[in-house]
C-alpha cells in the first residue's frame, strides 16, 4: 500500500487517534510519542520506532518503507504535537525500562515534576558516561512529552528504571545532593559503585532519602541554588571518572 492510498484519520473519536494521544500524555506504558525527524531517526537505529505518523508526503517518510504508516488530518496531527512549528513526521516508539543490572554510575531523581530537568539529566548522564538514570515512582512520567524531546535522543541510549532507592543500599554507596552537604572538592572521586541522588525543584532529597546517604554540595556563591539539572550535570561532570 502506498503513501497516498493510506485512509487519512480526521475525527478525534477516531480509536487509533484516541490511542496516540494517550500515548503523547505519557499514559501508556513504555510507549512514547516521537516528534521530528532527529528522534525519529534515533528511535528507528536503535529498533523501537513502530509506527510513522504524518500529515502530508514528504521525503522523511519515505524513508521507513518497513515501517507502519498512520496519515492524520493537519488538525489533529497539530493537536498530537507539542510544537507550534509542526514537526514533518512524528513516531511511535518502544520504550522499555530495566529492573536490574544498572551499572556502577547511577543518578537517581527523586520526585522531580519538570520534564525538561528530568531529560536534560538524561542527556548529561550520557554525555557523562554514567550507566543509568533511575526515577522514584513518584517523578513525572519517563513517557511524557517534555522528558523525551529535552533528552534529544539520549533516552534511547541510556539505561532507565524506576525504583525505590532502598534498592540500592546493600550494594552502593549513596551520596545525596544537598545545599548543607560536604563539599563536592574534598572528594578526588566517588567510590564505584554509586548512587547519585538529585531531588524535587522546590522541596530538595525527602527527608528518609538523605538519611540513608551521604550528603555532598557544591559551593556556590551569590544565588541560593542552582536548577537541578544544572546542578546535577555538574556533579555528573565532576564523578564521572
Amino acid at each position: 500500500m502506498t503513501n497516498d492510498s493510506l485512509n487519512m484519520i480526521s475525527t478525534s473519536s477516531n480509536k487509533t487517534f484516541k490511542y496516540l494521544l494517550e500515548i503523547s500524555k505519557g499514559k501508556i506504558a513504555n510507549m512514547i510519542l516521537c516528534e521530528g525527524e532527529d528522534l525519529v531517526s534515533e528511535s528507528y537505529q536503535s529498533d523501537n520506532l513502530s509506527k510513522i505518523i504524518f500529515y502530508e508526503e514528504n521525503e522523511i517518510v519515505d524513508k521507513y518503507k518497513d515501517v507502519e504508516k498512520i496519515k492524520l488530518s493537519k488538525q489533529l496531527y497539530r493537536e498530537l504535537s507539542n510544537y507550534q512549528s509542526l514537526p514533518k513526521v512524528m513516531g511511535i516508539s518502544k520504550l522499555n525500562l530495566s529492573s536490574d543490572n544498572f551499572g556502577n554510575k547511577v543518578v537517581y531523581l527523586d520526585n522531580l515534576q519538570d520534564g525538561g530537568n528530568v531529560g536534560t539529566i538524561i542527556r548529561s548522564a550520557l554525555a557523562f558516561d554514567f550507566d543509568s538514570v533511575i526515577l522514584s515512582s513518584d517523578c513525572i512520567s519517563i513517557f511524557s512529552k517534555k522528558v523525551i524531546q529535552a533528552s534529544k535522543g539520549a533516552i534511547f541510549k541510556m539505561k532507565l528504571g524506576i525504583q525505590p532507592l532502598e534498592n540500592f543500599i546493600d550494594k552502593y554507596d549513596i551520596y545525596s545532593t544537598t545545599l548543607d552537604g560536604e563539599d563536592e572538592k574534598k572528594f578526588e572521586k566517588l567510590k564505584k559503585p554509586f548512587v547519585l541522588v538529585l531531588g524535587n525543584e522546590g522541596h530538595g532529597i525527602r527527608k528518609s532519602y538523605q538519611d540513608i546517604s551521604k550528603k555532598i554540595k557544591i559551593d556556590i556563591k551569590n544565588i541560593d541554588s542552582l536548577n537541578v539539572a544544572i546542578a546535577g550535570s555538574i556533579f555528573m561532570y565532576r564523578f564521572k571518572d
